[in-house]
């Protein structure tokens, strides 16, 4: 099902800092926007508020249909310790935590709650949206495609630094979200991994929100840059590409 995310007038406070200030905008089926802005900009704040980690302290963030999957793919490899690379692949698509629903919701049925026919459809559903029949075999053949070729039963901090990357990649490939939020994905990728990263972003039917220093990355995969100027915290919206967006801003 088409899902849009939509920011208005979205400010995040963090004690005496403003963070960001009145950042509107929205993400609709096949976005590909781009955010930009110094480091410290505000940039993976605002990814994390667009995903429902934080509370904006003003405005607000809605989703259509509300049963719709927001993912966000966080710049670090997110490593936790006893985790083995099967695990990190269900938590990075969201598998985990809806096979948790839908198991809660099969006692619940079990046991003949009201409404858990209702709840039980509902968290079916997710599970195979997000592709939870058959996630061990697509994270089999995607690691292999990708070159990861540690056992999948590996604990994860004991990968490499460009095996935690391409595991990281190798999330974002496995995942079925209806919106695509990526935190510097190309971070540590090599030539291969970085025309995988394209592609996919490419073929998403879902809309993409990326944070990326990259810029030939950004200028082969947006078609929208929103900029974050770091002394104000407010952003602005340029259509057209990367190109169209440097062409933009040297203009203003």
């Amino acid at each position: 099902m088409p899902a849009t995310l939509v920011a208005a007038g979205v400010t995040v406070v963090r004690g005496p800092v403003l963070v960001l200030s009145g950042v509107s905008l929205t993400v609709s089926p096949q976005t590909r926007l781009g955010v930009v802005g110094p480091n410290g900009a505000g940039k993976s704040t605002l990814l994390a508020t667009l995903a429902g980690l934080l509370t904006p302290d003003g405005g607000a963030v809605s989703l259509a249909p509300p049963t719709a999957s927001v993912g966000l793919l966080p710049q670090e490899p997110d490593r936790r310790p006893g985790e083995t690379l099967t695990a990190f692949l269900g938590r990075r698509t969201g598998v985990t935590a809806a096979q948790a629903a839908l198991d809660a919701a099969t006692n619940a049925l079990t046991e003949g709650s009201p409404g858990a026919d209702d709840a039980y459809s509902l968290a079916l559903e997710r599970w195979l949206d997000l592709g939870g029949a058959d996630l061990d075999v697509r994270g089999e053949q995607v690691c292999d495609d990708l070159g990861l070729t540690v056992n999948l039963d590996a604990e994860t901090t004991t990968l490499s630094g460009g095996e935690a990357a391409r595991a990281s990649l190798a999330s974002v490939l496995l995942s079925r979200y209806d919106v695509f939020l990526l935190d510097e994905p190309t971070n540590d990728l090599d030539f291969a991994g970085l025309e995988q990263l394209e592609r996919f972003c490419g073929s998403l039917q879902a809309g993409l929100v990326v944070v990326s220093h990259d810029r030939e990355f950004l200028a082969r995969t947006v078609t929208a840059v929103l900029d974050i100027d770091e002394p104000s915290r407010t952003a602005r919206l340029f259509n057209g590409g990367y190109a169209a967006y440097l062409e933009a801003r040297e203009l203003a």
